[in-house]
C-alpha cells in the first residue's frame, strides 16, 4: 500500500471516529432539546439557519477549497486572504442584521428579527474561519479537526440544553449555533495561526479566481437546491409544519454527515497531489462509491421501515407528524450518500466547471420536485417531491463526472445494481413482518425491524457476493 493510501486511510479513520462520537453526542443533545423546545420554535430556528447558511456561503466564495488545491500559495497569501475574510465578515454580518426585518416581513413573524440579530456572531466566526480551516485541511491535521468537532458539539450542546431548561426556547438553539462556530474558529486560529496578515489580497484572489469562482457557483446553487424546501415550507405551511419537516430531514442527513461527508473531506487534500492522474482518481471514486452504495442501501432500508419508531425514540411525544415524512425522505438517503462526495472528485480533477453545471441542473430538478410537492398541500407531498428530485440528481452527475470527467462508459454504474435489488427485497421483508408487530411497544417494534432488516440485508449481500466485497472495501 502506498504512503498516500495509508495516509488517506488513517485520516479517514480519524475523521470517522470523531464524526461518530460527535454524531452520537448530537443525537443525544437533539433528543433532549426536542423534549424541551416546541416544533414551532424549531421551525423558527430552521428559517434563521437557512439565511445564516446563505450568508456564510457568500462569505466563503470557494476560498477554502482553493487553499487546499493550490500548492504554491505562501504565508503572505494566507495573511492577505485572512484580512479579506475579516472585512467580508464585518460586512456580511452587518448586512444580515440589516436584512432581518425583511426576513421577518416575508414570513410574517416579528420574532425572526431578534433571532437573526442574535445569530449574527455565528456568521462572523464562520467567515473568519475560512482561511484557518482551509489550512488545517491542506496540512492534513485530521486528528486536531476531529477533536475540535467533538469539543464544539459537546460544549455548544451542553450550554443549549442548560439554556432551554431555563426557558430560553429557540434562543437556546441560537446559542448552540454561535458557540459551535466560535469554538471551531478559536480552535483553528490557535492550532494554525495566520502569521503574516496583510491587506494585499487582490493578487491572491485573482490567482485562485478561475478555480474558486466555479466552486462558489456550485456551492451557491447547491445551497438553494438543499434549502429551498425549508424556505418555502416555512412561508407557505407555517413554522410548526416546518419544524416537523426539518427534523425529519435532519435525521436523514446523519448518515451522510457521518460517512460520505467524512470521505469527501479527506479525498481532496490527498487526491490534489494526483490531480493529473485521472485513472487513479477514478479507481478511488469507484471503490468509495461502491462502499457508499452498500452502506447507503442498508441505512435507507432501516430508516424507511422503522421511521415511526425512530422518530418516537429520538424526539419523543408530539413529533408523530414527522414520521411519515421521515419514511419517504429516508429512501433518498441512498442517493444523497452516493452524490455527496462527488464535489471532492470534481475538485481533484480540476473540473469545478463541471461541478457547477451539475449544481445548476440539479437545482432545476429540485425546484421542479418542490413545486410539485407544495402543490399537494402538505409536508408529506413535499417529501415525495424531494425524494424524486434526489433520484434524478444521479443523471447529470453520471454524465458530467463519469462520462465527461473520467471518460468512462455508463455501464460501469451497473456495478451498483445488486445491492439496490437486495434493498428492495429487504423493505418488502420488513414490511411483511412489521404488519404483525404491535406499535404500542416502540422499542420491541424497533428491535424486531432492525433484526429482520439486518438478516435480509446480510443474506442478500452474501447471496449476491456483495458481503465479501464490502468486507474487502472496509479493510482497504
Amino acid at each position: 500500500m502506498s504512503k498516500s493510501n495509508t495516509g488517506m486511510r488513517s485520516a479517514a479513520l480519524m475523521q470517522f471516529g470523531s464524526k461518530y462520537v460527535s454524531m452520537g453526542a448530537q443525537l443525544v443533545i437533539t433528543a433532549v432539546l426536542a423534549r424541551l423546545i416546541s416544533p414551532g420554535d424549531f421551525g423558527l430556528m430552521a428559517i434563521v439557519t437557512v439565511f445564516t447558511g446563505l450568508f456564510s456561503l457568500l462569505s466563503d466564495m470557494g476560498v477554502g477549497t482553493a487553499i487546499v488545491q493550490y500548492r504554491d500559495l505562501t504565508e503572505r497569501d494566507y495573511g492577505g486572504l485572512f484580512a479579506f475574510s475579516a472585512l467580508l465578515a464585518a460586512g456580511l454580518s452587518l448586512a444580515f442584521c440589516a436584512a432581518s426585518p425583511f426576513i421577518a416581513a416575508v414570513y410574517g413573524d416579528a420574532r425572526l428579527v431578534p433571532l437573526c440579530l442574535a445569530s449574527a456572531p455565528a456568521l462572523l466566526f464562520s467567515t473568519l474561519n475560512m482561511v484557518p480551516n482551509g489550512l488545517m485541511l491542506k496540512e492534513l491535521r485530521f486528528a486536531a479537526i476531529g477533536v475540535r468537532l467533538v469539543a464544539a458539539t459537546v460544549v455548544s450542546g451542553g450550554v443549549a440544553i442548560a439554556a432551554s431548561a431555563l426557558g430560553a426556547g429557540c434562543y437556546a438553539l441560537v446559542l448552540q449555533t454561535v458557540l459551535s462556530a466560535a469554538v471551531v474558529f478559536f480552535w483553528n486560529i490557535v492550532a494554525r495561526p495566520i502569521r503574516q496578515i496583510n491587506a494585499h489580497f487582490i493578487c491572491t484572489l485573482k490567482k485562485i479566481f478561475s478555480y474558486s469562482a466555479y466552486q462558489f457557483g456550485f456551492s451557491l446553487v447547491n445551497y438553494f437546491s438543499r434549502n429551498l424546501d425549508n424556505m418555502l415550507v416555512g412561508g407557505m405551511q407555517g413554522t410548526a409544519a416546518l419544524g416537523f419537516y426539518d427534523k425529519a430531514y435532519k435525521l436523514t442527513t446523519y448518515p451522510m454527515t457521518a460517512f460520505s461527508s467524512v470521505i469527501g473531506s479527506v479525498i481532496q487534500p490527498f487526491m490534489a497531489e494526483h490531480q493529473d492522474d485521472v485513472d487513479r482518481i477514478y479507481e478511488c471514486w469507484m471503490r468509495i462509491e461502491k462502499l457508499l452504495s452498500l452502506v447507503g442501501v442498508a441505512v435507507a432500508v432501516v430508516f424507511s421501515c422503522a421511521s415511526a419508531e425512530i422518530i418516537a425514540v429520538f424526539y419523543g411525544p408530539g413529533w408523530e407528524q414527522a414520521a411519515p415524512v421521515f419514511a419517504v425522505l429516508a429512501l433518498s438517503v441512498y442517493f444523497q450518500m452516493m452524490g455527496n462526495p462527488s464535489g471532492a472528485f470534481f475538485q481533484s480533477i480540476g473540473r469545478t466547471d463541471y461541478m457547477f453545471k451539475v449544481g445548476l441542473v440539479n437545482t432545476a430538478i429540485t425546484i421542479s420536485g418542490l413545486v410539485a410537492g407544495l402543490a399537494g398541500g402538505s409536508i408529506l407531498t413535499v417529501a415525495y417531491g424531494i425524494f424524486v428530485a434526489y433520484c434524478l440528481h444521479m443523471v447529470p452527475l453520471a454524465y458530467f463526472l463519469v462520462k465527461r470527467g473520467f471518460g468512462r462508459p455508463y455501464y460501469c454504474l451497473l456495478n451498483f445494481l445488486p445491492e439496490i435489488a437486495v434493498g428492495i427485497v429487504g423493505i418488502a421483508a420488513v414490511a411483511g413482518v412489521g404488519a404483525f408487530i404491535p406499535m404500542e411497544d416502540v422499542f420491541l417494534s424497533l428491535i424486531v425491524k432492525l433484526l429482520v432488516s439486518s438478516i435480509a440485508l446480510i443474506t442478500g449481500y452474501a447471496l449476491t457476493g456483495q458481503l465479501k466485497y464490502l468486507t474487502a472495501l472496509i479493510k482497504r
